[in-house]
């Protein structure tokens, strides 16, 4: 592109698609670089609709028959030569981009922080979740310990009782002398009397004498039974 000081020269077709809105993304490279001229501001995704808006008003305003460019811009040439805009436009579009810049750089460190944020939201709630299971496991856990201490307390239930029917026999014994045994302990008393029975009406040995009352078979060869 032809380039003097005061004015710039570009291709007919990058000036139609940037007014029309035509193929515009084909021509985006040569709008913006024509942006930039026109406004001395450096061109991005920010600064670009501003200035296409600041700067197609003001060549319309210069130039009202542009208006019907829109199917005729072989009727313009070939190529088209424009100058910057005015200063003081310049510096108030300029002043326009700064403040949106700022905005999005705050909104870009928010966006920063509400990530970080929920990053951390996200991690608590992997450790919540993590502390709950293991509540979980430990409420069973102690579950299963106090049916455990039921069972223990069930067989501490029974040797209680145990003991108690032990103290009341021999209580019973301490009043009475009298020990209530079963059938089969009862049958061996009744044989251990009747073996006593049949000692008592026994013989002592040979050559002595009862000590109760009895024949004795002393001298064998004297008299006796």
């Amino acid at each position: 592109m032809a380039e003097s000081v005061d004015r710039k020269v570009f291709p007919m077709s990058t000036f139609a698609a940037y007014l029309t809105g035509e193929e515009y993304d084909a021509n985006r490279s040569g709008i913006r670089e024509l942006l930039g001229f026109m406004t001395g501001m450096s061109i991005d995704a920010t600064s670009e609709p501003f200035a296409a808006a600041m700067a197609k008003a003001w060549i319309y305003e210069q130039n009202p028959e542009l208006t019907g460019i829109k199917g005729h811009a072989d009727k313009f040439g070939s190529h088209v030569s424009v100058l910057p805009l005015p200063a003081d436009t310049c510096d108030m579009l300029a002043k326009v981009v700064a403040q949106l810049q700022d905005v999005q750089a705050k909104n870009k460190e928010q966006a920063s922080k509400i990530s970080d944020l929920q990053k951390q939201l996200s991690d608590t709630q992997a450790k919540l979740k993590e502390a709950s299971a293991k509540v979980t496991t430990y409420e069973a856990q102690l579950g299963a310990g106090e049916k455990k201490l039921q069972v223990s307390e069930g067989q501490i239930d029974s040797y209680v009782g145990k003991v108690d029917s032990l103290l009341a026999k021999i209580e019973e014994v301490i009043k009475h002398g009298v020990v209530t045994t079963a059938a089969g302990a009862a049958g061996a008393a009744g044989e251990a009397a009747a073996s006593g029975a049949a000692d008592a009406g026994a013989v002592d040995s040979p050559g002595e004498v009862s000590a109760d009352f009895g024949f004795g078979t002393d001298g064998g060869d004297g008299f006796g039974f």
